[in-house]
């Protein structure tokens, strides 16, 4: 039987590392980001619904424009929650078919940002928090998208802040540390999970 293993964290906390780290141990992982981008980039009637609801600004040569998006809906709550509501349904049927066809598989890790906050919890049999304190987030986060802190602040806080997530989790992946001390706490997860 397949264990579901749902990775979440908070922006610019290492979460796309430990995703990597775990395909590198032959884990398949999926990755709610990556289907989240998809989905903006090909599905006509979400980026028809989200023109309608955001307006013509969104739109950059017939695409949607993610940083225009991304601009409007953080630090605005009503509209976030516009946004989920448009690309969840579709988000959702996306990564519980991709689960069907891993079935066979051992562990699968789904990898979701938005975890806890959209409930996704439900679809797994555990969840594991990456985590590290909000001053390195912030600053991996401005370093990363060259953002203002101001900016920066406004979307680490258009999510569950990481203490509340670790709290909730079943399992705590730090990383406040190096690379090395990060891939050596995800292989004792395996270990703790009778995978490695």
């Amino acid at each position: 039987m397949t264990y579901f293993l749902g990775l979440t964290g908070g922006i610019a906390s290492g979460k796309s590392t430990v995703s990597v780290l775990f395909k590198e141990q032959g884990v398949p992982v999926i990755d709610a980001d990556q289907i989240a981008h998809q989905v903006l980039a090909t599905d006509q009637t979400v980026q028809a619904q989200l023109q309608r609801a955001f307006g013509e600004a969104i739109i950059k040569a017939g695409q949607v424009d993610r940083s225009a998006l991304g601009h409007l809906v953080f630090g605005n709550s009503a509209a976030l929650n516009r946004l989920n509501a448009i690309t969840g349904p579709i988000i959702l049927a996306t990564i519980q078919q991709q689960m069907r066809s891993f079935k066979y598989a051992p562990l699968v890790v789904l990898d979701i940002p938005l975890l806890y906050e959209q409930h996704y919890e439900q679809l797994c049999d555990g969840v594991a928090v990456v985590y590290v304190d909000r001053t390195i987030q912030l600053k991996r986060l401005m370093a990363r998208n060259r953002l203002t802190k101001h900016q920066a602040t406004l979307r680490i806080d258009s999510q569950d802040d990481l203490t509340i997530k670790k709290a909730q989790a079943d399992f705590v992946i730090d990383n406040q540390g190096s690379r090395a001390t990060l891939k050596a706490n995800v292989l004792a997860l395996l270990q703790q999970l009778h995978v490695q």
